[in-house]
């Protein structure tokens, strides 16, 4: 159990580590992208301002021809080509101190701001000269002297807008370096997570195989003790049930018995008894009256130990069923059961006896004595019905009667041990009991469903 226990405690911190590394590399990527993103408008800005520093360069060397075109042929195209390429290069200086402005590139920016403040002092000249020229205050070779004069001094700017124009594909570079840096760690971030969540699966996977197998197991191991258990049911019920039948097959060989020693000893004894006291009652009716009055109440007497004998031993053994049959025993066991309880007796019997092994017939005979019993005591009844049919495999019989029923709790669960009774003796012949109220909530049937020949299974012989 303690090994179990720190085994699931160790899977559990496993999960929570693989867990926070999972999502502290997606953070990782997450920040990774960002980084990427970062770097790739850094590299697209640095790259518009080197084609917009390019494009100052270009525009000077325009000016430059533009003037010298101008003052050679006083053609106003190139002094419209000019006046252009001014207005350009002013454009892109607002856009490019705006750029190294949001970078906070001090240096870049007092750097491009001198260059600017030089060509715009040579812009200035050149225009003083191109006026002087139409003014014809100075001759054309004078005007473009001093143009050449300032195209010379117009290297150096032009050399600073290269070097400004290098420093922004530098600065691309840097910035694309650093994405693909950072593309390649997160190819590498998304590997290594990849493979780590494979891994994690994987072993989920095997723990929950391993986890389905042990719950396989005891599942059958569970349904293997279940099947002992219900073998072990059946075998103890069958042996209750032996047991039990047994037992009624003992008691009713008993009762037998008891019954043939009761009418063929006691019965004997009480013939000669009454018929001894019958003798002196005759003789001593004249001469001793008294005694005689005396011999009558015992003659009396013994009638009523006869009678009483003769009840016991039907109630043990009805004689009526041993030497007429079950549908003779029946007919009149419900009529004296009437005439005892005022009973208004429906009978639906065969008119003649059926063939039945003796044990199936004291069964039903049983069964029947039973439920008049019940209708007598529990059910209050006035009126009760007996019918009996049968066919070559089975015979049915069915009891009923218009007392106060019986609720489906007590069929489940009977307070008696008369209805447990009944279906002891009727399973362990092999039969069916069906007990139920009537329709219409008043009444109790009671049908018994019986085989003409009971199963071997439940063949048991008596003592």
């Amino acid at each position: 159990m303690i090994k179990t226990w720190l085994g699931r405690r160790s899977w559990i911190a496993a999960m929570l580590l693989a867990i926070a590394i999972t999502v502290g590399s997606l953070l990782g990527l997450e920040a990774a992208h960002r980084r990427m993103a970062s770097d790739y408008e850094s590299a697209l800005q640095a790259m518009t301002a080197a084609t917009e520093l390019n494009e100052v360069t270009v525009r000077t060397a325009t000016i430059v021809a533009s003037q010298r075109g101008y003052l050679l042929t006083g053609d106003d195209a190139y002094l419209s080509s000019y006046l252009s390429a001014v207005k350009r290069i002013r454009a892109l200086s607002g856009t490019i101190v705006a750029y190294y402005t949001r970078l906070h590139d001090q240096q870049a920016l007092r750097d491009f701001a001198t260059l600017i403040e030089t060509f715009s002092l040579h812009i200035q000249a050149m225009s003083d000269a191109r006026q002087a020229f139409a003014q014809r205050r100075m001759s054309a070779g004078a005007a473009l002297a001093r143009t050449d004069r300032d195209i010379d001094s117009l290297e150096p700017l032009q050399d600073g807008f290269t070097a400004l124009y290098r420093r922004e594909l530098s600065r691309a570079r840097l910035a694309r370096e650093r994405g693909r840096t950072d593309r390649w760690l997160s190819a590498v971030s998304a590997i290594a997570l990849s493979l780590l969540n494979i891994g994690l699966l994987g072993l989920l996977f095997r723990r929950l195989g391993r986890q389905l197998r042990r719950e396989r197991r005891a599942r059958e191991a569970l349904r293997a003790h279940q099947a002992r258990l219900d073998n072990l049911v059946q075998e103890r019920t069958q042996q209750l049930d032996e047991l039990t039948t047994h037992l009624q097959n003992v008691s009713e060989a008993e009762k037998t018995k008891l019954s043939r020693e009761l009418h063929d000893e006691l019965g004997a004894i009480l013939t000669a008894c009454k018929m001894d006291v019958s003798w002196t009652h005759r003789k001593l009716r004249q001469s001793d009256p008294v005694l005689a009055d005396k011999l009558q109440r015992a003659l009396r007497n013994l009638d009523q130990g006869v009678q009483i004998k003769r009840r016991i031993v039907e109630d043990l053994r009805p004689t009526v069923l041993m030497n007429f049959g079950l549908v003779s025993a029946l007919r009149i066991l419900a009529g004296e059961a009437g005439q005892q309880n005022q009973w208004r007796v429906t009978l639906a019997l065969p008119d003649d006896d059926i063939e039945l092994d003796e044990q199936t017939s004291i069964v039903l005979f049983r069964v029947t004595q039973e439920a008049l019993t019940n209708a007598a005591k529990y059910a209050h009844a006035t009126e009760v019905g007996v019918s009996l049919v049968h066919d070559a495999h089975q015979v049915t019989l069915e009891v009923t009667d218009n007392g106060v029923g019986i609720s489906p709790e007590q069929i489940r669960k009977p307070k008696t041990h008369g209805l447990l009774g009944m279906r002891q003796r009727v399973s362990a012949r092999g039969g069916k009991i069906d007990i139920r109220g009537n329709a219409q909530g008043a009444g109790t049937t009671i049908r018994i469903t019986m085989p003409r020949v009971a199963a071997a299974g439940h063949e048991t012989s008596g003592v």
